[in-house]
């Protein structure tokens, strides 16, 4: 999609906003649009494509309810994957790949021999962030599947608000979100040292 949107095709500014849309929707909000529009075993857009090529509808929250609920955080989060890949395409010079066009490069080979390796600071920084939001998801799970069938989606927020809030035992509920931060800072901390490394093992 980044690649995509890159290129100086007619109407890239607009298609550039609309590609962001899903993740500047709120999490729940986003949830209720796939499971009433989209997911609905009796209403939902899919159910129904499903029914008019013959397939029986499918209860996608209780019989792939991890996997619908991955796919709606993947939805949300796939824009700012877009926007920072895209950021790292208009930083490579224009030299470089005009330097690999000379050279007799194709397109796929200059995408995997020049490209590719000059995105790996994006990517990395894409997989950063995506590794400390992904201890936060909670709304999509929420509206959705409540931590269910039984504890398939249940994820540590989650099971944090259903521990103070429903259980009423504040005192676990604190520690489980202090649990919840740690563990975030220490997979922040592992990728900026797996990042750092690599940048001084490159100039080394």
């Amino acid at each position: 999609m980044a690649l995509l949107l890159n290129r100086p095709i007619w109407g890239r500014s607009v298609l550039r906003g609309i590609a962001t849309v899903p993740f500047l929707v709120t999490p729940s909000v986003m949830a209720l649009i796939w499971k009433n529009l989209f997911l609905s075993p009796s209403s939902g857009m899919v159910n129904w494509l499903l029914h008019f090529i013959g397939i029986p509808a499918v209860p996608w929250f209780s019989e792939f309810p991890l996997q619908s609920v991955t796919f709606i955080v993947a939805w949300e989060w796939t824009p700012f994957v877009m926007l920072v890949i895209l950021a790292g395409l208009q930083s490579i010079p224009g030299e470089v790949l005009e330097a690999a066009k000379v050279d007799g490069a194709n397109a796929f080979t200059t995408f995997w021999l020049v490209v590719f390796p000059l995105l790996r600071k994006p990517y990395e920084i894409a997989i950063l962030f995506g590794t400390i939001f992904i201890f936060q998801t909670f709304g999509e799970i929420y509206v959705t599947t409540a931590g269910g069938p039984g504890l398939t989606t249940n994820t540590l927020p989650y099971y944090t608000y259903r521990t103070a809030l429903n259980s009423f035992q504040i005192g676990q509920a604190a520690t489980l979100g202090v649990i919840g931060v740690i563990v975030a800072i220490l997979a922040a901390r592992g990728m900026l040292r797996l990042m750092t490394e690599r940048t001084v093992s490159e100039r080394g």
